[in-house]
């Protein structure tokens, strides 16, 4: 079957990120891919590097607009696919179904009805266009299935399909120790990271709050603190660690193409969402490298977590709870050991990017039945 993938980011996001790997594991026996995207996204040179054809968009397709529809239906008319698959593309969706086609979208986050849709009639009109929109719903976690039904989009429509990874790879002492010297991370730190854009619904600033009551806390642990990634609150965020004085122990990396020395310098991977959070990847890469996980409670963090002892949840914006949580597993080597080893195990169980593109080409072909 052929399948054509519209994604509108235009920089390396979660979607991204999930669509490359899905492109990766693909049986191309069984799936022939093409993508379109906006011109000059990011994204386009990591998948023609996965010798994947790319179509560069002139409009935009992440909201309505006659060029954008009349663009995708000439895509559309031309490759022939048989399912379109839309990623925050409103376009796309309408074209597909214009022209015919199988149409799927996948749900990426998780958010209470906000403004209009809080309308009881309004969310069911939005459910209606939204479900006329797509034959099948992918949601990335229970959580955002439960808040797809709460928009108004019948539940037989949708399907939950949990991100998954590729492994974290091997790093080398050298390459360690690069990293060690770029990011002033010492060879005895207790490194404590946070790998998520820099946006206010990723917590980033519970974060810092937490950091220092550790510090003052714990004078004598060497804590020191990543945080990764790149946004719009990232001056914000610099300007409340020197604020809380603890700009020493923080280092901003920015954008990180090969997260695997990260991963592999930490201790603790924490996850502080207060908003949209599914199936986050930076905690089953962060379970591929057999991390320990500190996660608030927010959408789909509880069940990312399981019961199997990989992580702490924490109650969503509380910074004393996080700070309470990181300390547990400094200062307990045994807990963190059993908590590596059920992280690792966790991954292998739910997580593995194997598993989410195999149960995606099984609702592929269903659909298509």
């Amino acid at each position: 079957m052929k399948v054509l993938h519209v994604i509108s980011d235009e920089n390396i996001g979660g979607a991204g990120v999930l669509l490359t790997t899905l492109l990766c594991n693909f049986d191309r026996e069984r799936v022939q891919s093409i993508v379109a995207l906006p011109q000059g996204s990011a994204l386009i040179e990591r998948i023609r590097g996965l010798d994947i054809e790319v179509i560069e968009l002139k409009h935009p397709c992440d909201r309505v607009s006659l060029a954008s529809i009349v663009e995708l239906i000439q895509i559309i008319q031309k490759n022939k696919p048989e399912i379109l698959h839309a990623n925050a593309a409103l376009a796309a969706r309408i074209a597909g179904r214009l022209s015919g086609r199988c149409v799927m979208h996948t749900r990426h986050c998780c958010f209470p009805p906000t403004g209009l849709l809080q309308s009881g009639w309004i969310r069911s009109l939005s459910g209606k266009w939204n479900a006329m929109l797509s034959h099948r719903v992918i949601a990335t976690a229970n959580a955002a299935a439960e808040n797809l039904v709460e928009l108004g989009i019948p539940r037989k429509k949708i399907c939950v399909i949990i991100n998954g990874s590729e492994p974290i790879r091997s790093v080398s002492e050298e390459e360690l120790r690069r990293c060690r010297e770029r990011w002033r991370i010492k060879e005895n730190d207790f490194t404590v990271g946070i790998c998520a854009r820099l946006e206010a619904c990723k917590g980033q600033r519970i974060f810092l709050r937490a950091a220092k009551r550790l510090l003052e806390r714990q004078p004598t642990v060497p804590f020191r603190f990543l945080i990764v990634g790149t946004g719009g609150e990232e001056a914000d965020l610099r300007e409340l660690a020197k604020t809380l004085g603890i700009e020493d122990r923080v280092f901003f990396t920015g954008f990180v193409e090969d997260m695997a020395p990260v991963y592999r310098l930490l201790r603790v991977n924490v996850n502080c969402s207060v908003g949209t959070e599914t199936s986050c990847l930076a905690l089953s890469e962060g379970m591929s490298a057999s991390l320990p996980m500190v996660v608030s409670d927010y959408g789909g963090n509880r069940a990312m977590v399981g019961d199997e002892k990989a992580g702490i949840l924490f109650p969503s914006g509380d910074e004393k709870a996080l700070a309470d949580a990181i300390e547990k597993i400094a200062l307990d080597e045994g807990l963190e050991r059993e908590m590596k080893k059920a992280s690792y195990e966790r991954y292998l169980k739910k997580y593995t990017a194997a598993q989410m593109t195999e149960h995606l080409t099984a609702v592929y072909e269903e659909v298509l039945r």
